[in-house]
């Protein structure tokens, strides 16, 4: 498959590398597929979480662990089962970054983290309520924190 992007031209994708959202994501409930583009290497943990069919939409993420190694989110049983998951090893977590003009005040949004199976390729992003987190964690302080 071919999808087009703003910000990669033509990009040719493998049917089964789509992500279906069957919820879309906040604020863009209408999109349902979307796919990964770049791959985490030399140091750039960052990706583009690329709508399918609309080629305005993209967003980078990363994944949470790389710069937040406590990072515990709890996921409840009716967000497993949308998911379908059998196996927690199959779930791959995701945060969506903010990276204003100023690099060193990129956010990562830790409260309302992307859930992936990644068996099936069902995602879902999901608000944890549990107050330990927010949608704007600075992402160079906690990478200097160690944590």
């Amino acid at each position: 498959m071919i999808i087009e992007s703003k910000h990669f031209g033509l990009v040719e994708i493998p049917g089964e590398k789509i992500i279906r959202f069957p919820y879309g994501l906040y604020g863009f409930e209408d999109i349902k597929e979307y796919v990964l583009l770049g791959k985490p290497e030399n140091n750039n943990p960052f990706m583009w979480l690329h709508a399918v069919h609309n080629p305005n939409v993209c967003f980078v993420v990363v994944d949470p662990f790389i710069f937040k190694r406590d990072y515990s989110p709890s996921i409840n049983e009716e967000v497993l089962q949308k998911l379908e998951v059998q196996d927690p090893a199959d779930i791959h977590f995701l945060s969506i970054v903010v990276i204003p003009q100023d690099m060193s005040k990129m956010t990562a949004n830790l409260q309302g983290p992307i859930v992936v199976n990644t068996k099936k390729n069902i995602a879902m992003q999901v608000i944890l309520d549990d107050g330990k987190y927010t949608t704007r964690h600075y992402i160079l302080d906690e990478m200097k924190k160690g944590a």
